[in-house]
């Protein structure tokens, strides 16, 4: 009897594991507006770039050039092998990735950023020593 409560508890612990990650992929579904990037104490304020989570595994990164007055986009491949990781990769399918990269601050097509806080209005990752914090658009 001891053993077989054990085993319901170690059930009860793996499928709440599963459940959390599956909530934040779940919670990370949509467009979301990077309002501020934070390295090393330096806030800048930004307002023209989006992060759009489509699918399980999709999402697109989007960017509005103001001096143009026009929209530019590709696409990407998102995993989350952890809970509250999350490794995005940018593909050619708009544009080159080479020519994209330039107007990101991305070092280069594969990025792996940690969750660090979401909710239905927030979304805050991390990747190295730089903080981006987004609004749910």
């Amino acid at each position: 009897m001891r053993g077989m409560k054990r085993g319901i508890w170690m059930l009860l612990i793996a499928w709440l594991c599963v459940a959390c990650r599956h909530e934040i992929s779940d919670r990370l579904m949509g467009k979301w507006q990077l309002q501020t990037v934070e390295t090393q104490g330096s806030i800048a304020q930004v307002d023209t770039v989006w992060y759009n989570f489509q699918s399980e595994s999709l999402f697109m990164y989007q960017i509005y050039r103001p001096l143009s007055n026009d929209y530019f986009y590709t696409y990407g491949y998102k995993v989350q092998p952890e809970e509250h990781t999350l490794k995005l990769e940018l593909t050619n399918y708009t544009i080159l990735v080479k020519d994209f990269l330039p107007h990101t601050d991305w070092p280069n097509a594969r990025r792996t950023f940690t969750v660090d806080y979401i909710d239905g209005r927030r979304l805050i990752l991390h990747a190295g020593d730089t903080t981006y914090t987004f609004r749910r658009y």
